[in-house]
């Protein structure tokens, strides 16, 4: 066996041992944290203390009021569910499944034109990738706006149904001025509403299904809202002014908590983004200099070892810009 060879097997296996024993560190820091702040949270909440009666009756009537829910809606979303809310979030005019062939056919079909051109079966599959990565970025980049704007106009909807309110007009009447006046995405939600409503549905099972089509957390607080308030009874009016005053405070928490996490999201950009360009740049200007990686045993596990921490790397800094409330 060559020397240097088995030196620079060493050395790979020594550093890729050093890479992943930092990673162990820091996903058990996190997660020693993370049980931290869980358990004072719990701790607030009143949850890690001993169940009271007056708890207990109350966790006894929310799982009896659970079992009560309609049998025809399932407590867990499907994979399909999840797909169709994912495709209305982005604003998908085509079906899921359309979208879904024209990315698996659009990636194929740069496979085999890379491969053809290159003869390289990992360059092929890295560019195949790229692209199906690209077009998931692209998606949760309109996820990211049609939410924005979701927001924005869903605040205007409830001044507008709050108006309505008080100027005499039912409910139904004030969802159905939101579908008038209100575009895409807000007023369409509410279109729906108001037609299931007119085909014989109850107008709290139009809001859960409504609110199971969505994942916009502020609407599944006004979904849950209105059915609190439409079972108990009170003044509609007053109730839209105060979900409307606890969405905005909530949207403002949330673009300040976005510019604290600029600096997190944008180093996530650039060092993910970089190794991947210099890695092309070399393929284009250098192939002579990058070829030991596809044609030795050593480059081919330092091209794998290197894909996995670009991987790793992106998923542990997605989860340190996420802050949920």
């Amino acid at each position: 066996m060559d020397p240097a060879g088995a030196i620079n097997k060493v050395v790979t296996i020594a550093v890729f041992g050093l890479v992943f024993s930092i990673w162990c560190i820091c996903v058990l820091f996190w997660l020693g944290r993370y049980l931290v702040r869980l358990k004072v949270v719990q701790r607030r909440l009143g949850v890690a203390a001993k169940e009271s009666d007056e708890s207990r009756t109350l966790r006894l009537w929310r799982e009896m009021y659970k079992d009560s829910e309609s049998p025809e809606l399932p407590r867990k979303p499907t994979w399909k569910q999840r797909l169709d809310t994912l495709g209305q979030d982005a604003g998908w005019h085509a079906s899921v499944q359309t979208v879904f062939l024209e990315v698996i056919g659009t990636s194929g079909l740069a496979f085999v034109a890379t491969y053809a051109l290159s003869r390289g079966i990992l360059l092929a599959l890295g560019i195949s990738t790229s692209i199906v990565v690209a077009l998931w970025g692209y998606t949760q980049r309109r996820i990211s706006k049609r939410a924005a704007l979701f927001d924005r106009q869903f605040l205007d909807a409830l001044n507008m149904a709050a108006r309505a309110l008080r100027a005499g007009h039912p409910l139904v009447g004030a969802f159905q001025l939101i579908a008038d006046e209100v575009d895409e995405p807000s007023g369409p939600m509410f279109s729906q509403i108001c037609q299931e409503q007119s085909m014989g549905l109850d107008l709290k099972d139009s809001l859960r299904r409504a609110a199971k089509t969505t994942s916009s957390v502020e609407f599944k607080l006004f979904t849950t809202a209105v059915a609190i308030q439409l079972s108990t009874g009170g003044n509609l009016a007053d109730l839209m002014d105060t979900v409307s005053l606890v969405i905005r405070a909530r949207v403002r928490l949330n673009q300040r908590l976005r510019v604290v996490t600029a600096q997190i999201r944008l180093s996530k950009k650039i060092l993910i983004g970089l190794p991947i360009l210099l890695f092309f740049l070399l393929n284009i200007v250098g192939p002579d200099y990058i070829e030991p990686l596809y044609t030795t045993s050593t480059g081919k596990w330092m091209l794998a070892i290197a894909i996995s921490s670009v991987l790793v790397g992106s998923w542990v800094m997605k989860r340190l810009s996420v802050l949920r409330f």
